[in-house]
């Protein structure tokens, strides 16, 4: 494996891993307090029971599918080129 191609899994990784996380967190505080203040269940209920599962569903979703959107929309790319000026061939 060369730099370049090491430079683009490192890059897809960081990104994809980042921003899987933050989703996945972000979207299961949200369900996890609506459990807990509209429906009111308990604290150990509503973070073990429902939240943590939600969050794993929610992360293996979002590595699944998040690289072929930031692909389309240009955060993810394969071209080394664009990598920066350390790559010019």
């Amino acid at each position: 494996m060369n730099w370049k191609r090491l430079y683009a899994v490192g890059q897809i990784v960081a990104v994809v891993g980042g921003i899987s996380i933050g989703a996945a967190g972000f979207y299961s505080a949200i369900i996890i307090g609506i459990c807990r203040k509209l429906i009111g269940l308990s604290d150990g209920v509503s973070l073990f029971a429902i939240g943590f599962p939600l969050f794993m569903v929610l992360l293996v979703m979002f590595v699944k599918y998040l690289p072929g959107r930031l692909h389309k929309v240009g955060m993810l790319s394969d071209d080394p080129s664009k990598f920066g000026p350390w790559f010019k061939s």
